[in-house]
């Protein structure tokens, strides 16, 4: 039906009189707009007219007009046809939210899941993967692996300022054509302030994080990931004045040995935006054990078990100590707060909860003092039959 000739303008058709053909358009790109999705009921997108940008409330890409013009052998045009092209927001079939030190390039392999393609009858045939990003500032690709092993996605994301938020689309496909995508993702890169940080578990370690002023006066409340974990010098709403630095004091009392990362925020409680964000890497070590003991608990009944354990006072005067357990829902204390007399005996109440199914557990007993730093730690080796 269509004719190419190398170096024309474009497709040629052959016509005869009165003689009518439909003409098939394709659009594509790869290109969208990532800026976040605005809220309110004043919110128009933006289009070339007010009629095409009220037909689909929610698109936040900017329509455009792309004119298509008929020419006849002689040059002159015969017709032309506005084509007004309305992107539509993708149906997303997944979303990723990645977390990463400012100003690094994130390094990320997304595997994908067992594809099965009916046009394939071969079942030792592979299916042809491609991806394209909808950032041309994000590198991303697949390779082509032998039927049955996994397939995954390479990505590499330039690293911004603390605390922006980068947010693009990938889009799978899974024929050679790329003509409509197979799965679609939705990926968001938080870029955070990194805060290395050496603990010791059921021991309080303090850190300060500094908080920049900006032009005005801002009204901020501070937010953490494991708030049972990490504590606040300020729970509330406090005012950081412009083009000041303030401390932010927190207090960090992890229960689990080995490398875990956790997030704190800072929000702006009037316009609603992250003003700073903070990714703390700690590398948690186990504390040395005092005593280890062992407890068997009988499954079922929903009885549990009772036992006692003697803790001596090390110093010479009176002293205060706290109770605490990495597994708060497998053991409790009968007190969790006792004070002795220098030299004197103190014996610790043990509540193991009930099981329904065999099994052991090892539980950490933290005696620390006040500042929360531990004076000892009891293993608990419990097993349930």
């Amino acid at each position: 039906m269509f004719h190419l000739e190398e170096g024309g303008p474009g497709p040629r058709v052959y016509l005869r009189p009165m003689e009518s053909v439909h003409i098939p358009l394709k659009y594509q790109t790869f290109l969208c707009d990532h800026t976040a999705d605005l809220q309110g009921p004043s919110f128009l997108p933006t289009g070339r007219t007010p009629q095409v940008a009220k037909k689909n409330p929610s698109n936040i890409i900017a329509a455009k007009t792309i004119k298509v013009t008929f020419k006849a052998e002689d040059g002159k045009p015969m017709a032309i046809c506005q084509v007004n092209v309305e992107p539509t927001p993708h149906v997303v079939d997944q979303a990723f939210r990645l977390y990463h030190p400012e100003r690094c390039f994130l390094k990320k392999a997304i595997r994908l899941p067992p594809w099965d393609n009916p046009a394939v009858s071969d079942s030792d045939a592979r299916t042809h993967f491609s991806v394209r990003c909808s950032d041309p500032n994000v590198t991303c690709q697949t390779r082509m692996t032998a039927p049955g092993e996994p397939q995954d996605v390479y990505l590499k994301v330039p690293g911004g300022a603390s605390p922006h938020v980068k947010m693009f689309f990938v889009l799978v496909f899974t024929d050679k054509w790329m003509a409509a995508p197979s799965q679609i993702w939705q990926i968001y890169v938080h870029f955070l302030e990194r805060v290395d940080m050496s603990c010791v578990s059921g021991q309080r370690t303090c850190q300060a994080l500094i908080l920049r002023g900006k032009k005005d006066i801002l009204k901020l409340r501070c937010f953490s990931s494991h708030p049972q974990e990490i504590q606040l010098d300020s729970d509330g709403v406090f005012v950081l004045p412009p083009v000041a630095m303030q401390e932010l004091q927190l207090k960090v009392q992890p229960w689990r040995a080995g490398i875990r990362f956790l997030f704190v925020n800072a929000v702006d409680v009037e316009h609603r935006r992250l003003v700073a964000a903070w990714l703390l890497c700690l590398n948690i070590q186990q504390p040395v054990l005092s005593k280890a003991f062992e407890v068997c608990v009988a499954v079922g009944g929903g009885r549990g078990s009772s036992r006692k354990i003697t803790y001596t006072n090390p110093y010479t005067c009176s002293r205060t100590f706290l109770l605490r357990s990495d597994h708060p829902d497998l053991l409790q204390f009968k007190e969790d707060k006792f004070q002795i007399g220098g030299g004197e005996s103190y014996s610790i109440g043990l509540r193991f909860a009930p099981s329904q199914s065999p099994g052991s557990v090892e539980i950490l007993v933290y005696v620390n003092n006040m500042e929360e730093k531990t004076e000892e730690t009891f293993c608990m080796k419990v097993k349930y039959s």
